[in-house]
């Protein structure tokens, strides 16, 4: 993401007027495109095919990555490990804490203390 931050957007930035062999938008509004994260080559502001080919190359450096929601998960899961679950919740955009919950990694362990300390039978011996 640094990367295209420092480098390959303001490349784009600067060459979206040298002519491509490829479909071009009817008019290409600067501003507006200078104000956007992801923006499309040929300055189009529809930039649906553009993220299709970026995920692409993604998954040739890192074929374990199956999906864009893989990557989300994994950033929610980590910012739980570091911040409050309701700056999580305000960060991931979630209305409700309960769907920020569901990110949440049950640690096996400490799952079997609390199922030995409540379990009813133990209580017995």
């Amino acid at each position: 993401m640094h990367e295209y931050l420092e480098k390959i957007r303001p490349q784009i930035l600067n060459e979206i007027h040298v002519l491509r062999p490829a479909r071009k938008p009817v008019s290409v509004n600067l501003q507006n495109l200078e104000n956007r994260l992801f923006i499309s080559i040929q300055g189009s502001e529809n930039i649906k095919n553009s993220l299709f080919h970026l995920f692409k190359s993604i998954k040739k450096t890192n074929p374990g990555i199956l999906n864009p929601k893989q990557i989300r998960l994994s950033v929610i899961s980590n910012w739980l490990k570091t911040h409050n679950l309701r700056q999580v919740q305000y960060m991931a955009g979630h209305k409700y804490v309960s769907s920020t919950e569901r990110y949440q990694e049950n640690d096996v362990s400490s799952l079997q203390n609390k199922l030995e300390k409540c379990h009813p039978l133990n209580d017995a011996f």
